[in-house]
Order: structure tokens, then sequence, then C-alpha cells
């Protein structure tokens, strides 16, 4: 008797945990044009618009959030691929990834010197997103501690102020 309830219960719990992943598959299916530290003046900096350049690994932007996984995507990937999908900026906003290399992190030193543009640009966590206008940083946000909310409040924000 007490293995059948066992069994309901756990049963149940796959249910719930499956129904609540295909609910929350946020930002899945998005692709993102990624620049180089070859193309990075061309792709960025030379742009006639705004460009949000997210500095992250390959691993970073892939993660899939599942609720059996301890490694859950960080919001601000997720506040970035929401705004993509919503294509309220197509045309006006150019949406890029920076892979930043396996390796590239110095733990002596603890940062990014064994990458050029991490270097450059001052990069001292991952995930990173830069908004650049006019060949210039606009804004920086660092890391992914906040929500997604608020992530891509902050975004938006910035992004509607120098689109006007």
């Amino acid at each position: 008797m007490k293995t059948s309830i066992w069994i309901k219960i756990i049963f149940a719990i796959i249910v719930f945990y499956s129904a609540y992943w295909i609910i929350n598959r946020t930002g899945e299916n998005i692709t993102i044009t990624k620049v180089t530290n070859e193309s990075f003046q061309y792709e960025v900096l030379k742009l006639p618009i705004p460009a949000v350049v997210i500095f992250c690994t390959d691993e970073l932007w892939n993660r899939k959030s599942v609720p059996w996984s301890l490694e859950k995507p960080a919001p601000v990937i997720l506040a970035i691929k929401e705004i993509m999908k919503e294509g309220r900026y197509k045309g006006r906003v150019r949406f890029l990834m920076y892979a930043v290399p396996e390796g590239s992190y110095n733990r002596i030193t603890k940062s990014f010197s064994n990458d050029f543009l991490c270097k450059e640009l001052n990069i001292k966590w991952l995930p990173t997103v830069i908004i650049f206008k006019n060949s210039g940083i606009v804004k920086k946000l660092e890391g992914g501690g906040c929500t997604v909310e608020e992530s891509k409040r902050k975004i938006e924000q910035e992004l509607r102020r120098i689109l006007q």
C-alpha cells in the first residue's frame, strides 16, 4: 500500500515539473549574430544604429531552463532573448553576442586578460551586456544577479532613451 502512494507522488512530481518546463521554455530557438575580435570594429562600432552586445560563453547563451538542473540561464540572457523575440527593436537596434573563449579568464589576476576585447572593455563578469551607440559605450550591465523582468526593464529603458 505504501509503495503505491510513493509511486503516485513521484509520478505527480514528474508531471508537474514536465508541465512547468514546457510552459517556461523562454528564449528557445533564438539565434544571435556573433562578433569576434576581428569583426567587432565593423559589426558594432561602425553601425549607424545602436548595438546591444552580450559578452558570455556559448554554454551560458545556450543554457536551457529545466527544473531538474542546478545550472539555470542568467536572467539578463533570458531578458535579451525575450526582447529579441518580441521584435520591437527590429531594424532600430542590433543584438549581437561576443562568445568569450574558454580559458580567457586569468585566475591569478581575476580578469579576462587572455582576451583582447574583454581586456579592452574591462569585462569583469559574465554575462555582461554593453549597449553601444556612435562608437561609444552607453550602458554596461554586469552579471546576471537580478530578475529577468528587472534586466529587461533596464535594457529597454536605456534603448528607449537612446532611440528618442
